[in-house]
């Protein structure tokens, strides 16, 4: 039988003060400082977002992987946020133009475009329209109203036909960063080819005035999404080798063009100029699955970034338990729905987190399978409208 290890009361009273309630716990603000026993890994992190380098995470599922992931996105700074928007293309319709402004302008831009070719269409629509009641007038006049009815018809119908619309000259914002308070953190882990590298939605209307202009339809992928912030990829091996080839390129490069995905789709024969991607990877795995990923991509990762390994489980110390009462204090935080915890409800963790170690001496930092716990229990402290979770 497996013995239970215990902590008493007075080894909990070394960790923190007296609280009543995790309430009284303070949370850091910044997801950085909320990592839990990986301070190595922090300091990684750290050093690769002011350096912008790649890093590779090696390590079992729970430890904290993404979270540190999405912490770095905080660390990069925003000012160097882009919109990136896509242009119709005059002499290739099948080439769309790709332009980068400072992020917010974008949307200003598109919405100036948009104003201006109202404006335009209310003035071609007022001529069309005086031009077709002169028509019909004048025929009223000489006694050929059928034929100017007629006539006015067929003016109506080529100058649909025939005519630019001023619509499709608007150009496309495809990423917007507007209002962004960090750079983006985007989780790519187990997306398709489109979506992670951009694809060109199918016209089934290509002609008769019906198209949509191919600028229109060009949809940005993950690696665009992500340009001057964090892209994460968990389990990197689940990747085809096309796909992982295609990341290769996206970081040699720090640019991609966008063309459809699927053969018989008429957004195949569409390509973008290059669109900016100068996004800082964080690839993710156990050590299993970092073997069996592109060798090539795992290279320019370990020669231009940075490998670490998570680890399993810390010491026992009081220290790393006050840092679980935190970790406790922050779950019930970033849920929103659970009563706070008191001191006995953070010992059971603290107990189960020995437990779970399987190591004599040591804490879990498998912290989201505890933070499963945590959530277990507030919501059956919830259930039965209980103010405080014990």
């Amino acid at each position: 039988m497996e013995k239970e290890i215990t902590t008493s009361s007075e080894e909990i009273e070394l960790y923190e003060d007296n609280f009543e309630t995790t309430d009284s716990i303070d949370v850091p603000e910044l997801l950085i400082d909320q990592i839990i026993g990986q301070e190595h890994a922090v300091e990684v992190v750290k050093k690769a977002a002011s350096q912008r380098r790649h890093v590779m995470m090696i390590g079992s599922p729970g430890t904290g992987k993404s979270l540190l992931a999405k912490a770095m996105a905080e660390l990069l700074p925003k000012e160097e946020l882009q919109d990136i928007m896509a242009y119709p293309n005059p002499e290739d319709s099948n080439n769309p133009k790709i332009r980068s402004v400072p992020a917010g302008k974008g949307r200003e831009i598109v919405m100036a475009h948009k104003l201006e070719a109202q404006k335009k269409a209310q003035s071609r629509n007022m001529l069309m329209m005086i031009l077709v009641f002169g028509i019909i007038i004048y025929s009223f006049y000489v006694g050929q109203l059928l034929w100017g009815i007629i006539a006015a018809i067929m003016i109506l119908l080529l100058t649909r036909q025939f005519l630019p619309k001023e619509e499709m000259m608007i150009p496309k914002l495809i990423v917007s960063n507007y209002q962004k308070e960090h750079a983006p953190f985007l989780d790519a882990t187990g997306t398709h080819a489109g979506a992670l590298l951009g694809d060109v939605r199918h016209d089934p209307f290509q002609s008769g005035g019906l198209e949509t202009p191919a600028h229109d339809r060009v949809e940005s992928g993950d690696i665009h999404k992500s340009h001057k912030g964090v892209l994460f990829l968990d389990e990197i091996n689940t990747l085809s080798l096309e796909s992982q080839q295609s990341m290769l390129t996206a970081l040699q490069e720090k640019e991609y063009p966008i063309t459809g995905q699927s053969e018989r789709s008429s957004g195949a024969l569409v390509k973008t100029e290059p669109v900016p991607c100068d996004f800082i990877m964080v690839a993710a795995g156990n050590l299993d699955a970092v073997e069996k990923m592109h060798p090539a991509l795992r290279s320019r990762i370990k020669g231009y970034g940075y490998e670490l390994f998570m680890r399993d489980s810390m010491e026992d110390t009081p220290e790393n338990r006050k840092s679980l009462v935190r970790f406790v204090a922050q779950e019930v935080l970033r849920d929103g729905h659970l009563p706070p915890f008191d001191k006995e409800a953070v010992d059971e963790v603290i107990r189960e987190a020995q437990r779970r170690a399987g190591r004599k001496g040591h804490l879990t930092l498998k912290l989201r399978d505890l933070g499963g716990l945590v959530r277990v229990a507030g919501d059956i402290a919830h259930s039965e409208d209980s103010a405080v979770t014990t």
